[in-house]
């Protein structure tokens, strides 16, 4: 036998399934899959978001607690009516999503996104991202709405209700 037969797509790994094809675009097999993760994602930040949260938040408290005295050292952190300025919101919730962010720097969902955390904006407070390796977050820099709207930009974010 001095024949040699070839089976396959030329470049394709056994067991590997092709799901993009060459311009980058997702095969039908491709969609299903990322419908599938998609799915495993959400389930997986509704079960576990509330957890991963509180615990970033405890790892970061003390840190969190000494920017919150500075903060509330500055005139300007409240408003003529005693409120908290909306500045002032901001730059604490920047603080701690930054914070958050380092104690979770290798968290992966089930897909392989990684977990950050945003600011709220409008209100004390971060939500919990998921987003794919290389996703670049500082385009959520001035925060979230809590209807899913990007600060000064008309992007709205899908949000998973937890």
């Amino acid at each position: 036998m001095d024949e040699l037969y070839h089976h396959g797509i030329l470049g394709q790994r056994w067991g590997v399934r092709r799901y993009q094809n060459e311009d980058g675009s997702l095969t039908k097999a491709g969609l299903r899959r990322q419908r599938a993760l998609d799915k495993k994602d959400q389930k997986w930040a509704k079960r576990n978001s509330e957890k991963i949260t509180a615990k970033a938040k405890a790892k970061s408290s003390k840190e969190l607690s000494k920017y919150a005295n500075e903060l509330m050292r500055n005139p300007n952190a409240h408003t003529s009516n005693g409120k908290l300025s909306s500045s002032t919101i901001m730059a604490y919730n920047q603080k701690m999503a930054t914070l958050m962010n380092e104690k979770v720097s290798g968290l992966r969902s089930p897909s392989g996104k990684t977990v950050s955390f945003v600011a709220k904006r409008g209100e004390v407070g971060v939500f919990m991202a998921l987003a794919d390796q290389g996703y670049n977050m500082s385009q959520l820099k001035n925060g979230i709405y809590g209807s899913g709207k990007v600060a000064y930009k008309k992007t709205v974010i899908d949000k998973v209700e937890t």
